[in-house]
């Protein structure tokens, strides 16, 4: 597979996937776009001074400057964000305090770009010392197949595992307001702008997030529930058989920060594996951790997790706990049937092209359901 991972930058512990520079302190928005390699423009051109192309005259083509790469075709109402306006759209936030950039790049030769930022005072504590940080993710692509979308997501710490499947969940987290998309419209400046103006930077449903992870430090757990556990994640009733087991026991017992008591432990040694270790390029493991099928694999991970919580046994800590996220999660609308099977098909692409339009009809949707 060609090189997914093109140019990035990360701070500190930039080599979390062995990628991109690492810088030592947070750069400007000026100085990031540099350091991402992401200083080019996206033009817009008409299909016809392509020979090559087949598309509908309705349609243009997305070219990136630097190389003449043509990283999409569109219809011609679509608006590109630039990868300099992304960044600056942090630049208020930043000079507030409020946040910092932690990381940037392009993947798929410049079709997808994410900026990562550290949200300021959301430190969460698991157990006595497990620290989680929450950051907002913007992700946008260049070939017309996802909107603009800004996502919160935690982090631990000690591991700089991302303990949430990013855009996997991306239209869960929209139902329950804690993402944004935004569609490539001729409204796109003034929409960007409209949510940078009610980011409360999501420090409630942080503090939910970490109630989550305090609840499975709290379930004690032993090889046998990690092979239950693993067997509901992988799907397998055989778990200890798979080639991942050992080492995913190894993460459970040593890996980073566990110690190989807790569901926490176990939902880690996924998480971990999952952002390090699984069988493939770093540059593919970054992709699929946060776009693709780690992060798929990361939410289930999450959600049999909390099943086990709710449903296990455990100390009247726990049981408390447990009993608040129930809680918690009932007074909560859900996603129709309907809509849970439409997510669905258009991430596995099926029925419909996977593109920006049948993305945002369907967030919209979403959307209007959400206010009622």
């Amino acid at each position: 597979m060609a090189h997914e991972f093109e140019s990035g930058f990360f701070v500190a512990k930039g080599a979390w996937h062995g990628l991109g520079t690492t810088l030592q302190q947070a750069p400007t928005t000026k100085d990031a776009v540099m350091q991402a390699g992401l200083d080019w423009q996206v033009i817009e051109k008409p299909c016809a001074e392509n020979a090559e192309t087949t598309a509908p005259s309705h349609q243009k083509q997305l070219v990136r400057d630097c190389d003449e790469k043509v990283l999409g075709t569109v219809d011609r109402d679509y608006t590109p964000l630039q990868n300099q306006d992304a960044f600056r759209w942090f630049d208020p936030l930043i000079e507030k305090g409020g946040m910092s950039l932690e990381a940037a790049g392009s993947l798929q030769g410049g079709k997808r770009v994410w900026v990562l930022a550290k949200i300021a005072r959301t430190e969460g504590r698991v157990g006595l010392n497990d620290l989680i940080h929450s950051y907002l993710l913007l992700h946008n692509s260049h070939d017309g197949s996802t909107a603009v979308w800004l996502q919160f997501t935690p982090i631990r710490v000690v591991c700089m595992n991302t303990l949430s499947g990013a855009a996997s969940r991306r239209f869960q987290d929209l139902w329950e307001k804690r993402s944004a998309c935004i569609p490539h419209t001729a409204s796109l400046p003034e929409q960007m702008a409209r949510v940078q103006s009610l980011i409360d930077l999501n420090k409630l449903e942080f503090q939910m997030s970490v109630e989550e992870y305090q609840a499975m430090a709290d379930q004690e757990a032993n090889e046998d529930l990690l092979s239950t556990y693993l067997g509901n994640v992988l799907e397998t009733v055989r778990p200890r058989q798979r080639p991942e087991w050992p080492q995913l026991l190894t993460n459970f017992e040593r890996g980073r920060g566990n110690r190989g008591r807790t569901l926490w432990d176990a939902y880690n040694a996924v998480t971990e594996w999952i952002d390090h270790q699984q069988e493939v390029s770093a540059e593919q493991r970054l992709l699929s951790s946060w776009f693709g099928a780690g992060a798929a694999l990361r939410k289930k991970a999450h959600r049999e997790a909390i099943s086990l919580v709710q449903n296990g046994s455990a100390s009247r800590t726990a049981y408390d706990r447990r009993q608040k996220i129930i809680s918690d999660r009932l007074k909560q609308k859900t996603l129709t049937q309907e809509l849970q099977e439409s997510i669905s098909q258009l991430s596995a692409g099926k029925n419909t092209p996977y593109n920006a339009q049948t993305e945002t009809t369907l967030a919209d949707r979403i959307k209007s359901l959400a206010k009622d």
